[in-house]
């Protein structure tokens, strides 16, 4: 938790910036909109919104507030972990969807169960499994290492106790 005196020191120096004065300088601050553009292209499929990845994005860098290039390293692979993971959910949910229609009517948690057992015969639910196993290990990866590159000054919930 900052101090109050470096709370008012920070107003009052943000007060005084008047923005970018040298050609140089108003050239780099226009390039702060598309500062995560190159990101967006590898992380984003087409279909998908850039402009809720980017919002997704800004909201990591907001929540763990980046002042080096490596902590804006591990905020980029979560963010991005963390979108292809809420694709593979969108993925599986599909797929469920289509198999349980294939299912003959009947009882609705019945037709949920043979549509599972369907796709893990052929091992596509078994893929996105493992897929995702191995993005929520990377954003694991990422958090904890960005947690101790902060020196753990982003306070997450604690675990409850049993």
């Amino acid at each position: 938790m900052s101090s109050q005196r470096r709370i008012d020191s920070s107003r009052a120096n943000g007060a005084l910036s008047r923005g970018p004065v040298t050609p140089e300088g108003k050239q780099r601050s226009s390039q702060n909109g598309i500062r995560h553009g190159l990101l967006a292209t590898h992380s984003v499929l087409h279909g998908e919104s850039e402009e809720a990845f980017a919002e997704l994005l800004d909201q990591y860098i907001q929540s763990f507030n980046p002042e080096i290039r490596t902590e804006m390293d591990q905020i980029e692979e979560m963010t991005s972990a963390y979108w292809r993971m809420r694709r593979l959910w969108t993925i599986e949910t599909r797929l469920m969807d289509d198999q349980i229609d294939l299912q003959d009517s009947g009882d609705p948690i019945g037709r949920i169960t043979n549509s599972f057992s369907a796709l893990c015969d052929n091992n596509k639910i078994n893929l996105l499994i493992r897929y995702e196993s191995r993005l929520h290990r990377i954003y694991q990866r990422c958090l904890r290492n960005l947690l101790l590159q902060q020196g753990n000054k982003v306070k997450l919930p604690s675990e409850p106790t049993l």
